[in-house]
Parts: structure tokens; C-alpha cells; sequence
């Protein structure tokens, strides 16, 4: 079945069921803390996270809590 261009958009989010996300890495730095860094394009500088190793647990416990529906969500970006 063909569609034809005018039916589709890229900006209709009941179309779009994954969005475009950028590459995240996950690293120990030379201090043994947790690195979570976000590749950002067009030579912006990356988003970074440093997470202290002995704190990388509760931080992934959350994350958990979180996904499971046992932590609240924000309703707005807190930015």
C-alpha cells in the first residue's frame, strides 16, 4: 500500500513512536566516579553527568524505582 507524501510528517507524534535520541556512554573517569555523558551534535559540547562510584548504586536503584511507577514524575520540564 502506497501513501502518498501529504499523508505523512515527521512532526505528527502519532506517527512517530521512537524519537531520535542522542548517543549516550557510560564510563569511569581516573577518579573511579560513574560518567554518563551525551554526544550533543553540531559541535555543541556534550551533556555530562559525573555520578560518585560509591553513589552509582542508589542512583540506579532510583532509575528502577522510577520504571517500575514507585517514584513520581515530573509533569513539566524542570528547566
Amino acid at each position: 500500500m502506497a501513501e502518498s507524501q501529504g499523508d505523512f510528517s515527521w512532526s505528527d507524534d502519532t506517527l512517530v513512536v521512537v524519537k531520535r535520541v542522542d548517543a549516550i556512554a557510560v564510563y569511569r573517569n581516573p577518579e573511579g566516579d560513574i560518567v554518563i555523558r551525551q554526544e550533543r551534535r553540531g559541535g555543541n559540547e556534550d551533556n555530562i553527568v559525573i555520578v560518585p562510584g560509591q553513589q552509582a548504586y542508589t542512583l540506579v536503584e532510583s532509575i528502577q524505582r522510577l520504571l517500575k511507577g514507585q517514584l513520581f514524575s515530573l509533569s513539566a520540564d524542570p528547566r
